[in-house]
């Protein structure tokens, strides 16, 4: 249970990180992707030192296979690489964006499926969500649009749609999870007290 609450705490972070940078490119649509390389790279740099710090508190015993310290390294590294490499990122800064927000589309689905197999009730709404999810980062793949500035802008509205919808997805299963728990384990507690 304790895995489950950590995975769904670094999902959290993920899907907060996708709102923030894409709310910086509504607001600012005319960044141009040099900009947009350096909040990524701002990003990573955060995510690798919050990772190694979390690495650096934790206790090791019973957590053998976190990979915190190579995933804080490898994030600082990646900062690192985008800031030296701007020049030749920014024609891949859509693609790569549009690559996470499908990825994060297809993670979705498969979360539907899995809120359908556990009897979630609302698991129309997630797969509803991945579906838009899915054609939000395709858009952004193909690239129809005719200006960076609008190609932008709805980068910046996919990946805000994408994070959001995350934060719903993820937030509704470990509810569920977690509501689950409480009905297994209220019984035995029950049968220990003698009632």
């Amino acid at each position: 249970m304790k895995l489950l609450k950590q995975l769904q705490w670094n999902l959290i972070l993920i899907a907060v990180i996708f709102i923030a940078l894409g709310v910086v490119l509504i607001l600012w649509p005319g960044a141009t992707m040099a900009t947009i390389c350096y909040i990524l790279a701002a990003l990573l740099l955060a995510v690798g030192v919050l990772s190694l710090i979390k690495y650096l508190h934790k206790d090791i015993k019973g957590e053998i296979y976190r990979y915190d310290l190579v995933v804080g390294l490898s994030a600082i590294l990646g900062g690192i690489l985008v800031i030296i490499k701007v020049d030749r990122l920014t024609d891949l800064i859509p693609v790569v964006l549009g690559f996470l927000v499908t990825i994060s589309g297809i993670m979705k689905m498969q979360n539907s499926v899995d809120m359908l197999r556990l009897g979630h009730g609302n698991w129309q709404i997630a797969f509803g969500m991945a579906v838009l999810n899915i054609v939000a980062g395709i858009i952004l793949l193909v690239d129809p649009f005719s200006s960076t500035e609008t190609l932008v802008l709805w980068t910046g509205i996919a990946l805000v749609y994408s994070g959001g919808t995350d934060l719903y997805v993820t937030i509704a299963i470990s509810k569920y999870l977690s509501d689950r728990q409480e009905g297994l384990t209220a019984p035995e507690a029950n049968a220990q007290s003698g009632k």
